[in-house]
């Protein structure tokens, strides 16, 4: 395909909308970040479950309502799989069908921290005036529903229809046929459903609201019908991996605040549980990157890019400021305010001292778990940092490739990102007293030397994607910087 047939090229005819509005053949062009992933929809419904912050009950609501999010987007995914089927188009049926899996993923790990939150709160004490179940939700309605008809599509053209190509492809095929990755991957998709839905029913919350209204279904259903263009691209499952980590984000990020204000009171079990929820609301997080690099083919985003618009990963408040600013910040630099409280010569004799002293006593166990619980929140955003990269590097390429809002060369900036934040002072100097590397990777082994070559296959394929990300969008490359300011309040706990 040449340039001028890529979709990407719809900039070149973008027309201005009765309401003003710049558009593509695809729909409206966003004019923010937040406009793109509907935070304003997704903030609404965060307000709206009256539950206190930073509880238990409240890391249950971002659960189920990532979930949500998670459901919709299925019912989506089940509806085009099931078109594709009645079109014969079973690559396109693979396609997404393989998407459909990456949401069970995520549904999957949305699963287990919950778990998780019920065993760090404490499952007897969390026993609430009631329980909720995922499957009172108007989204699994929705997907039952969904799944009801691809399935009945599935039988009457696959299996039934066929069932000698079915057996035949079941029997000798594997994943490099179309027909085997939809077959398989449909009864994957089942086999996962079973178990996320086990982990997220019968959870004791203290409420006396139904599912919909505790969860602001029918907001979030706005939230994500709102996002969608035309349904030949993937934009909306592009921006759903973005919202879910957004709806998460914002809990784990009040954690985060309570956490360093019970270290600064010294209320180190305190601290140390709402460091655990903190880092352990990263995973799903991290599990979104990982499914978008894994799906969101290079050309699929170029498909939908101009619609971006000027919209940036780095005009997040919740995961750009905050989290990896305002309150990364305060944490590292409160931690080593309190470790030089504690009486100790240097730095490294505290740290030392915590981690050898820390079954001497319950006071020593609850010292080393505070900073055994931010050492693994700092791993999990490391995590998420390496995961965020996969989008620049599959998606905009080496060689110059100016991001959305004229950074230039988009992957190497994140990549700075990440090393800058490893330069923080009392991250740094906490990292060192305990001898641990915040070195991303290993840099002078052979390994390292291999991919980072500029002849070795990573570095041709980036070239690539950079030749090619600069031919499709010639204008991007002509804009020049276009610095962003959120004017919002640091957030200092």
């Amino acid at each position: 395909m040449s340039s001028l047939e890529h979709p990407g090229r719809a900039e070149a005819g973008a027309e201005r909308a009765a309401d003003g509005r710049r558009t593509t053949g695809l729909g409206p062009v966003a004019e923010s970040y937040d406009q793109l992933h509907r935070i304003d929809l997704l903030a609404l419904a965060r307000e709206s479950r009256g539950v206190p912050p930073a509880s238990y009950d409240s890391l249950v609501c971002a659960v189920f309502q990532a979930a949500e999010v998670c459901l919709l987007n299925l019912v989506r995914m089940a509806a085009r799989t099931q078109a594709c089927v009645e079109a014969e188009d079973i690559a396109g049926a693979s396609r997404s069908i393989q998407w459909s899996n990456g949401f069970h993923r995520l549904l999957r790990r949305l699963g287990s921290v919950m778990f998780d939150f019920r065993s760090l709160f404490g499952a007897s004490s969390t026993a609430g005036s009631t329980s909720i179940s995922i499957a009172d939700s108007a989204g699994y309605a929705a997907y039952a529903d969904a799944l009801r008809g691809l399935e009945g599509t599935v039988k009457e053209s696959l299996l039934l229809g066929a069932p000698d190509v079915a057996r035949a492809t079941i029997a000798s095929k594997s994943i490099d046929d179309s027909l085997y990755r939809v077959l398989h991957g449909i009864r994957i998709g089942c086999h996962d459903a079973t178990k996320w839905e086990g982990d997220l029913t019968g959870v004791p919350v203290e409420t006396h609201s139904g599912v919909d209204e505790l969860l602001s279904t029918e907001i979030l259903a706005r939230a994500v019908a709102a996002t969608e263009l035309n349904a030949t691209t993937l934009h909306g499952e592009f921006v759903a991996l973005h919202q879910i980590p957004e709806i998460l984000c914002a809990e784990a990020n009040d954690h985060l605040e309570v956490a360093i204000r019970h270290l600064r009171s010294s209320s180190l079990s305190e601290a140390s549980q709402h460091l655990a929820a903190c880092r352990t609301m990263l995973e799903p997080i991290v599990e979104a990157q990982r499914v978008m690099a894994e799906h969101l083919a290079t050309g699929e985003y170029h498909a939908f890019r101009t619609n971006l618009g000027p919209a940036s990963g780095t005009h997040s408040l919740a995961i750009k400021q905050h989290m990896f600013k305002d309150l990364f910040k305060h944490l590292w630099n409160d931690m080593e305010a309190w470790l030089g409280s504690l009486g100790e010569p240097s730095l490294d004799e505290a740290v030392r001292h915590i981690d050898e002293r820390r079954h001497q006593d319950p006071a020593a166990w609850l010292r080393h778990s505070v900073v055994d619980q931010a050492f693994q929140l700092h791993f999990a955003h490391q995590e998420w940092r390496h995961e965020h990269l996969h989008m620049p590097r599959n998606c905009l390429g080496s060689g110059g490739t100016k991001s959305m809002i004229g950074i230039p060369d988009g992957p190497q900036a994140v990549y700075k990102m990440r090393e800058a934040a490893n330069c923080q002072s009392a991250l740094a100097a906490v990292h060192r007293a305990r001898r641990v590397s915040l070195a991303n990777s290993a840099p002078d082994s052979p390994l390292a030397k291999l991919i980072a070559d500029p002849a070795s296959v990573d570095s041709e394929l980036m070239r690539v994607v950079g030749e090619a990300t600069r031919e499709y969008f010639p204008q991007v490359q002509e804009q020049s910087y276009q610095p962003f300011r959120s004017g919002a309040a640091e957030r200092n706990p």
